[in-house]
């Protein structure tokens, strides 16, 4: 029997796993090819990032074994034409076609879908240095909250409104909660400042002061406490720090060549192929491809473009542009933001969201009835 036909595919998160199953399911079955898709992961749970500004402060709302499921069993059902390697890629050597991982393992791939997202500073928000960094992180941060009489969040794009907004529902009034926007706004990413003054008022009637143009330059433990240089020269000492800014593209095994300046794979917007001269049957999605903004949407709506790439250039019939399944980025902004479980700010193309709408799409329960929908490759 000819050598099987191996696709890789680096990271199981938002991108990974739609792509895993997607070709697992149709793609490869239908080439006729002996085949094999290796997935390659530092965890073996996929983390509802969506959720986490709740999991990970108001773990009786949310769960956390809710919100990180393990997904190695939903791939069972592929039998042999699917391997689980849990570790982290350190390199991809073009010449030989191979990813190496740091448990020793050389993988030759024909076609390799790089989708690692991106990593914080902190371990609160993502699994890319393994679960049992997240668990530790986050069971230390519910330990502390309930006594914790300051509390400050760094960051103020949706990640750190969100959580702040479930800090302050949860103990607003009672404590000093601080948020530092880093801007002259929150939620920068959109033009449309409506949502940033609504989510300002929202926050301030919740108790929450609301600091804009400072940043965190560094952390350091003193004891129990938390000791922040800011960007304007003072130094604070909290209870509970939260960083919520500052992802990077995890990009740390990825060629140099085939990064931006932003450190992202350089990616055709349309085909989600690696646009490298000379680089052939590698495709990026998700966070960590230079096509995306970050947002999870443009990781969801961007996917199956992947997909249609790997199937046309696995049967040889495109390697060049397309105007059938690609890609079309959506123009017009795009915002859901809760603040707390009863109200949000948003956009959709661009029209301002009426906070009840927010508060059923996503604020109720961080849409947590998808995780498990994704993770079985049906969302």
């Amino acid at each position: 029997m000819s050598a099987a036909h191996t696709v890789v595919v680096i990271g199981a998160s938002y991108g990974g796993l739609p792509v895993a199953h997607a070709l697992l399911k149709d793609v490869l079955p239908a080439s006729g090819k002996n085949y094999k898709l290796v997935l390659v992961n530092p965890s073996e749970e996929f983390y509802w990032k969506v959720g986490a500004p709740r999991a990970i402060t108001r773990p009786d709302m949310l769960p956390m074994d809710k919100a990180l499921l393990n997904f190695v069993p939903t791939f069972q059902k592929y039998g042999d034409k699917f391997q689980f390697i849990k570790g982290k890629a350190t390199a991809i050597e073009t010449a030989s076609r191979t990813v190496e991982v740091n448990t020793g393992d050389m993988i030759h791939y024909d076609q390799l879908v790089i989708a690692s997202g991106t990593y914080f500073d902190n371990d609160l928000w993502s699994t890319a240095r393994g679960t049992d960094a997240l668990k530790q992180e986050v069971q230390d941060l519910q330990s502390r909250l309930p006594s914790a009489q300051s509390i400050y969040i760094g960051g103020g794009g949706p990640c750190g409104v969100e959580t702040t907004g479930e800090v302050a529902e949860a103990y607003g009034g009672k404590k000093e909660i601080v948020i530092l926007s880093g801007a002259d706004r929150l939620l920068t990413r959109t033009k449309n400042q409506g949502p940033s003054k609504l989510a300002q008022q929202y926050l301030e009637k919740m108790g929450v002061t609301v600091t804009h143009n400072v940043r965190v330059k560094s952390v350091t433990k003193e004891g129990d406490k938390n000791v922040l240089i800011l960007s304007n020269g003072e130094t604070k000492t909290v209870d509970v720090y939260i960083g919520a800014v500052g992802d990077k593209p995890n990009n740390s095994f990825v060629p140099k060549e085939w990064l931006t300046e932003a450190g992202q794979v350089k990616t055709d917007a349309n085909t989600l192929r690696v646009d490298v001269p000379g680089v052939t049957g590698v495709y990026c999605v998700g966070s960590v491809a230079s096509y995306s903004d970050g947002s999870i949407l443009d990781t969801k709506l961007a996917y199956t473009a992947a997909v249609e790439s790997v199937k046309l250039d696995l049967n040889g019939e495109n390697a060049g542009p397309r105007t059938k399944k690609i890609y079309k980025k959506i123009g017009a902004e795009m915002l859901f933001v809760p603040v707390g479980s009863q109200q949000g700010v948003g956009l959709a193309f661009g029209w301002k969201v009426p906070s009840f709408v927010i508060k059923m799409a996503k604020a109720k329960d961080y849409m947590i009835g998808n995780a498990p929908k994704l993770i079985e490759g049906q969302a």
